[in-house]
């Protein structure tokens, strides 16, 4: 098929004129690349020709290009080296070279592979080079798009106004370096045919360069995920493309911002693109044909069992010890593997299960406490970790008040709890309190102090004299008095006291005050 097409190309040519045989060329790189048909500018890297190219001025070797008006521009092939090829090709074998000068302008043109669709958005592209780069004029350069072939009889500017122009200040920075001018822009519908070169104005005299170019691209903006699919199993993945020519920015469903995405689980897929021409989005739905998990690596206390299930669509179960049922009771630690089929579709999975003994844990038995007793619990635990429900940071704690203590040990199978009930009130909670004291500085007995169970919080301590005149006063620990008074020591007599405190029993707090009497005595 290949040969027979090339024989009637090379007929064709001997007797189409220069036109039609442009047309021939272009439907023979249709046929023959069909991966290249989005590419809508026929060998724009300038790697085919007609004949070898062996001088200047043979730009009409590189079919389908053309020349549209009187200059000379050039096309070079490696297939003939010469010293006019001062840069090497970007890509490939060809590049094409402009002069641009006072009064004479060199252009590339080409028939596209098929008109422009009106409304769309296309993205130009080409890579330029130059010598002297400080010559070179930005926002001269561009591409124009147009119906009919843009010609002229003269040697100089072409009337057309570009859609694409390079804009950038300073396109070229170093010499013989690729650089690319691009741009974006709707077509208005119809248009067959680019045509390359300086579009604004030429050189001033003296300031005239050449200007080499290659891979000139031109792809239509457009986004397409492809058609819904349904992939076999969970090991399955699926790799979305959303590279769109001229894309600024790319925002997947789950925000990420790469112009591709791996699916790895069934679900619903969109992607917008933002361009400077338009914004495009697409969507497309992956299903699964086994969809299914064992769960995840799990642990189980000893005398615990997991069932494991497949899918119930499945056609065929193979269990790792050869069974075929749907569903497989574990008893015992090791490593289960399920392996499923449905219409040509196998999938797998893998879980671990381990076995360890379950946590232990005893805090002891409810204490009833009195008066200014005190009780330490020290908690007989194992096969976990140890934890207090109320944060304290240690294992063995000393309680002096009433309350429900609670703790915890947790290990990968379970968490067990526990909890010991302190009660100062089976024996009434109460404040004691001397009858006299001594504060003669023997050691024995020199001061007042009060004393209580945990219960009961004491916020102050007054004292009085016979006569009711208060004569001392604490709100701060120790709540105790040392028997002076204004800096002298109080006479032998009898005082009264004071105390206002707080009981907290039973997740109740009550205000309380108690009164009695004091001997101070020598």
């Amino acid at each position: 098929m290949r040969s027979n097409l090339m024989l009637s190309v090379r007929t064709l040519y001997f007797y189409a004129n220069s036109r039609g045989l442009i047309w021939l060329i272009i439907l023979w790189q249709v046929l023959t690349c069909p991966a290249a048909a989005q590419e809508l500018i026929p060998n724009g890297g300038f790697e085919t020709y007609r004949k070898c190219p062996r001088a200047d001025n043979l730009l009409e070797e590189a079919a389908p290009w053309y020349n549209p008006n009187l200059a000379t521009p050039d096309f070079y092939n490696y297939c003939f080296p010469t010293d006019q090829i001062e840069v090497a090709p970007r890509t490939g074998n060809g590049l094409a070279r402009l002069f641009l000068d006072q009064g004479w302008a060199e252009y590339l043109a080409t028939p596209l592979v098929k008109p422009l669709e009106a409304a769309k958005c296309y993205y130009f592209e080409m890579w330029v080079a130059s010598r002297n780069p400080n010559q070179y004029m930005p926002e001269t350069i561009g591409a124009h798009f147009s119906d009919k072939t843009l010609t002229s009889t003269a040697k100089n500017l072409l009337i057309a106004k570009p859609q694409v122009l390079d804009v950038q200040a300073k396109t070229l920075t170093a010499s013989f370096k690729w650089e690319r001018v691009s741009g974006t822009f709707e077509a208005k519908g119809g248009e067959q045919f680019v045509t390359v070169g300086s579009f604004t104005k030429l050189p001033a005299f003296l300031g005239f360069y050449y200007i080499f170019v290659d891979d000139v691209s031109l792809l239509p903006i457009e986004l397409d995920l492809g058609n819904d699919t349904t992939l076999c199993g969970r090991q399955s993945t699926h790799l979305l493309r959303a590279k769109t020519p001229g894309a600024t920015d790319y925002r997947w469903n789950d925000g990420s911002t790469s112009d591709t995405y791996r699916v790895t689980k069934p679900g619903k897929y969109w992607v917008t693109v933002t361009t400077p021409c338009k914004v495009l989005s697409d969507t497309i739905t992956v299903d699964y044909a086994l969809d299914f998990s064992l769960g995840r690596d799990t642990t189980l206390c000893i005398g615990q069992s997991l069932t494991l299930e497949g899918p119930a669509d499945a056609s065929n179960y193979t269990w790792q010890d050869g069974s075929d049922k749907p569903r497989f009771l574990v008893t015992e630690a090791g490593n289960y593997r399920l392996s499923v089929s449905k219409v040509g579709c196998v999938a797998a999975d893998t879980i671990a299960v381990a076995f360890i003994r379950p946590p232990q844990l005893e805090l002891g038995l409810d204490k009833a406490l009195c008066g200014a007793d005190v009780h330490t619990i020290t908690p007989d635990f194992a096969e976990g970790t140890f934890a207090w429900l109320d944060a304290f940071d240690q294992p063995e704690r000393t309680v002096t008040r009433s309350g429900t203590y609670r703790a915890t040990v947790t290990n990968a199978c379970a968490t067990l709890r526990d909890s010991i009930r302190i009660d100062y009130g089976e024996c009434g909670c109460v404040i004691y309190t001397p009858d006299l004291f001594t504060p003669n500085a023997d050691g024995v007995n020199d001061v007042f102090l009060p004393l209580a169970c945990g219960d009961i919080t004491i916020q102050s301590l007054s004292v009085f004299n016979r006569w009711g005149e208060l004569i001392y006063q604490t709100s701060k620990t120790p709540f105790q008095w040392d028997g002076s008074v204004g800096g002298s020591v109080a006479p032998t007599g009898v005082y009264a006291w004071q105390i206002d405190y707080e009981l907290r029993q039973d997740e109740k707090v009550s205000q309380k005050q108690k009164q009695g009497r004091l001997i101070v005595a020598y």
